[in-house]
């Protein structure tokens, strides 16, 4: 007997396709149809260039509302996001509508910081005191911290928000920053226009939800997410096609050969367990980035952990 799942849920898919590849795959591959889901993709207007130019002189995240491009899913258009490990803690804690982290999220994402191709820059400890653009409360941003003060002293880690990555890519070309740190298919981008990596890392992240998502809606996505894995890692280059559309045609193209595609990870969803909260918080309080009074079961909807526990044990 069919379960009487919702016809529809929505999906915000801000932040490029490397993060919601999954969720694509299952789309089209037919694998929520399979679990009688009907997946509406929805995505934040553009923001006007005047916004954009205010933005590009912020040095302090404090003055950025750590919402960002999830701004959908505070206005109850969306029913899911994703993002960084780090980004969703601060999202989850600040949620207006009651969202909560329900699952590690499927990508592991890259990023790299890059300069351009005549920069005296060679090495993360070259980067003392020079700006590296990011975008706030996302992966760029605790990323490049993280990969910084292994090699500077914090006072010498400077970050300035430039929110799309295009911009981003753009104020590096043009010599409007000294180095930035950006996502896939933007690190094969820029490396195909000749800009040296400095460093890249990879970070986890999290599917939000929200309130009225229950177990049994989650754990159907979440099947059709894990078969949409496999697809992937069977035949990455099948998919690269979804990367490459993150690029305006007036920018420039990437052809196949253009990714490293051992880039591209995917792993099943799983619980977001209480200890590599707990690491991940720390590390945020210690910059000053979310409120010293936040708690796992604030954050996280340990309902989803439960269920799968359960469901390994029958199985």
């Amino acid at each position: 007997m069919r379960s009487l799942l919702p016809k529809r849920i929505t999906n915000d898919i801000a932040g490029g396709a490397v993060f919601s590849l999954p969720w694509l795959v299952a789309r089209d591959e037919g694998l929520f149809a399979a679990e009688d889901i009907e997946v509406q993709f929805v995505r934040s207007p553009k923001r006007e260039a005047k916004l954009e130019r205010r933005e590009r002189s912020i040095s302090d995240p404090q003055q950025v509302d750590p919402i960002g491009v999830h701004v959908l899913f505070e206005t109850g258009e969306a029913q899911f996001q994703r993002g960084c490990e780090w980004g969703q803690i601060r999202r989850a804690y600040d949620s207006r509508c009651g969202g909560l982290i329900v699952s590690k999220r499927a990508a592991v994402v890259c990023q790299a910081i890059l300069v351009r191709p005549d920069s005296p820059y060679v090495h993360p400890r070259d980067l003392s005191g020079a700006e590296v653009a990011v975008h706030f409360h996302a992966g760029s941003h605790y990323l490049t911290l993280q990969m910084l003060e292994g090699f500077l002293p914090r006072d010498s880690i400077k970050v300035a928000h430039i929110p799309v990555t295009s911009r981003r890519v753009k104020a590096l070309l043009e010599g409007q920053v000294e180095a930035i740190t950006v996502a896939e298919p933007w690190i094969s981008f820029a490396e195909k226009q000749q800009c040296k990596l400095i460093s890249e890392a990879y970070c986890l992240g999290s599917e939000v939800a929200a309130p009225e998502i229950d177990t049994d809606v989650y754990q159907a996505v979440e099947r059709a997410l894990k078969k949409a894995v496999r697809l992937i890692n069977a035949d990455k280059k099948k998919y690269l096609h979804y990367l490459m559309a993150d690029i305006p045609s007036k920018i420039g193209v990437l052809a196949p050969e253009d990714f490293h595609l051992p880039r591209l990870r995917y792993v099943d969803p799983a619980p977001y367990p209480p200890e590599e909260f707990e690491q991940a918080y720390r590390w945020m309080l210690s910059w000053g980035l979310i409120q010293p009074n936040a708690a796992f079961e604030q954050v996280v909807d340990n309902r989803i952990a439960v269920a799968d526990a359960r469901q390994m044990k029958r199985a």
